[in-house]
């Protein structure tokens, strides 16, 4: 076979075409042996087959030649239309295979023989011809295509595992590609033969991520096409969603951001959703088929896998609790293979077991039915035992707080069940709650505070149990959202998102409210709250009602009660949410751009929807959005 110049030289004049437009064909029209004449013809010879140095009757591009009329095109977009067809065909039918030996071991290579090693030259005339047809997306979508398979069949990475080649046609890649059974996606090809490309797009979502602080993560990575390109490919391909996900964890082990610990667990849930649905994400019927198990995505971890990803339960719990065995290395260097790092991908255990333990081991249904329905199933107790069950999910919550120490796992949970006992104090032994006395909140976060806070002073300095920790206390609001008052929450809310405990001198003194009736005092003032605390307080209550519809799906049977729960949640944590977002305004300027504040809208939308129906919440919110729609209205 002849040399691969013949491409060469077709892309140049094609090139040289796009160029100069109709001028070039009046040139070939006057010329008898053109460049481009000349790049056909060499073309031809080179797919020839031939035998005995005879012509074997199968010249393949004789008669393609011959009906393209390329030597006589009457239009010129025609011409550069079957041009690009013509080099498009060349490249994808010019794939050579064969065997490689080295020492006693043999290989199979598969490359092109169109653009051998090093084409950087041809690269880079594919690069200018694809600016040129930018207006016709068409022609340069299908030559970006043939260019990308043909390139990554042949170059090998440089040091530092880039391919310099490949990654000049990087930034031509469509923001969503077609996903077809019989090709492996281009993105795919670009992250194998460039691994930089991988971590660049995980990086321009979290980018964006901690830019836009509320926006619904799960809904973003489906709905919006280059994000859901990503997961959708990281499906395809086990070993490119090992890398993204052990990326994630080192940056979160590193910086313990709260957008990197919820990108990192919106994106192990979506990539699992995308393998059980695979149609639902676009994935052809043909290709989903062949999608492997779990084990290639979790390859140390399929069994620990099979619990965290199925339904909340007492008794999967007790099987977590009994595998959260410490591990005999630094927390500093735990990394993406261990069950730690994949029990905090599935943040709704933390959840579920931090309501657990608040609860006594009372399900969320229990507790629903018990204050709300005034039903007698309130002495109902799960089949594994109220104190197994509390004591099951201190050790769990223990385990993920400080994975590395028996010994500080130990200390932990017996700390944790003495804090969760100051909720449960005025407990009688029928079952029925008496309200506590006003400091009780107080006092519980308070003695979290010093008792667990202080516990990792020592053991742990590094930044995500900051964020964890201080999230175990949401669990007394799931366990008690008809129990607690509107200062009560907030006082958690605001530890919670911040770290900082409020004094409680404005608590009523006759103890805590009851659902019915509204608080006229408020523990914290709008203009008190700071910007960084107001943004990190606005989204934790959105996440917040996500993770506890998503408990509630799998501890109710009716969904009229879930319904209902969950209600009673939002109306108890409204305050605190329109305090925060009402500051947000307050701070708004213009460098922020109105980007922010328009996801905060949506969000607050999609939050009040099949929302409590409380005529002081909708007065609230009814005044949040009149703020919101005045700053978005025309001047």
């Amino acid at each position: 076979m002849s040399s691969p110049s013949a491409v060469g030289d077709l892309l140049a004049a094609l090139s040289y075409r796009l160029e100069n437009g109709n001028r070039a064909i009046e040139e070939e029209l006057n010329e008898s042996s053109s460049s481009m004449g000349r790049a056909i013809s060499e073309l031809n010879r080179s797919l020839t087959l031939d035998t005995n140095g005879e012509d074997s009757g199968f010249s393949v591009l004789d008669a393609t030649v011959s009906l393209m009329c390329f030597k006589a095109p009457q239009v010129f977009d025609s011409a550069v239309e079957f041009l690009v067809k013509t080099i498009v065909s060349v490249l994808s039918c010019s794939s050579s295979c064969k065997v490689i030996r080295y020492h006693n071991d043999e290989a199979l290579q598969f490359g092109s023989l169109s653009l051998p090693h090093c084409s950087e030259e041809l690269i880079e005339i594919s690069k200018d011809i694809i600016d040129k047809l930018g207006v016709n997306g068409r022609l340069a979508t299908l030559l970006f295509q043939a260019v990308v398979r043909s390139a990554a069949s042949t170059s090998r990475k440089l040091a530092g595992g880039r391919n310099m080649v490949v990654s000049k046609l990087l930034a031509y890649l469509p923001r969503e590609s077609s996903i077809e059974n019989d090709k492996i996606p281009l993105r795919i090809l670009f992250w194998y033969q460039d691994p930089l490309s991988l971590k660049e797009d995980v990086s321009r979502i979290l980018k964006d991520l901690v830019e836009r602080p509320f926006l619904c993560l799960n809904k973003e990575l489906f709905e919006r096409g280059e994000w859901r390109d990503v997961v959708v490919c990281l499906a395809l391909s086990p070993s490119m969603f090992i890398n993204a996900r052990a990326l994630l964890h080192k940056w979160f082990l590193l910086t313990g951001l709260a957008s990197v610990f919820d990108l990192l667990a919106a994106l192990v849930s979506a990539v699992v959703d995308t393998v059980s649905r695979p149609t639902l994400w676009g994935i052809p019927m043909e290709l989903a088929s062949m999608l492997p198990f779990s084990d290639a995505y979790f390859p140390h971890q399929c069994q620990f896998l099979r619990i965290l990803a199925g339904p909340l339960s007492s008794n999967s719990l007790l099987t977590l609790a009994h595998s959260c065995k410490p591990t005999p290395i630094k927390v500093q260097a735990l990394d993406d293979k261990t069950n730690w790092a994949l029990a905090i991908n599935f943040p709704d255990w933390f959840y579920f077991a931090s309501a657990m333990l608040f609860s006594g081991g009372s399900s969320l249904e229990n507790i629903h039915h018990r204050y709300a329905s005034h039903s007698q199933v309130s002495n109902i107790i799960p089949p594994c035992g109220v104190e197994g069950l509390s004591v099951a999910a201190a050790t769990y919550i223990a385990w993920i707080l400080n994975p590395a120490s028996g010994t500080i796992q130990e200390s932990l949970t017996k700390s944790l069940i003495r804090v969760s006992e100051m909720s449960r104090r005025s407990e009688t032994t029928t079952g029925k709650r008496k309200k506590p006395a006003s400091s009780t909140v107080d006092d519980l976060v308070r003695e979290f505070h010093n008792k667990i806070t202080n516990s990792f002073s020592c053991e742990l300095d590094n930044m995500q149990n900051n964020l964890l920790v201080r999230r175990v206390v949401v669990g007394v609001l799931i366990s008690s959202p008809y129990t607690l008052s509107d200062e009560e929450f907030e006082l958690v809310l605001h530890y919670a998102a911040t770290g900082k405990h409020l004094a409680a001198k404005k608590l009523r003194s006759n103890g805590f409210k009851q659902a019915k009736g509204s608080s006229k005092t408020s523990m914290l003032q709008s203009n008190e709250i700071t910007k960084e605390e107001a943004v990190e307080g606005t989204r934790l209550v959105f996440n917040l009602t996500d993770t506890l519809e998503s408990m509630c799906a799998s501890s109710f049977e009716a969904e009229e009660d879930s319904h209902e729960f969950t209600n009673q949640f939002k109306l108890r944590t409204s305050k605190y949410l329109v305090k925060c977002i009402d500051r947000l305004i307050q701070l708004h300027c213009e460098e922020d751009g109105d980007l922010i504040l328009n996801d905060i809208n949506n969000r607050l939308e999609q939050w009040s929807m099949k929302g409590p129906e409380d005529p002081q919440l909708k007065e609230d919110l009814d005044t949040i959005a009149a703020k919101l729609a005045f700053i978005f209205s025309p001047v």
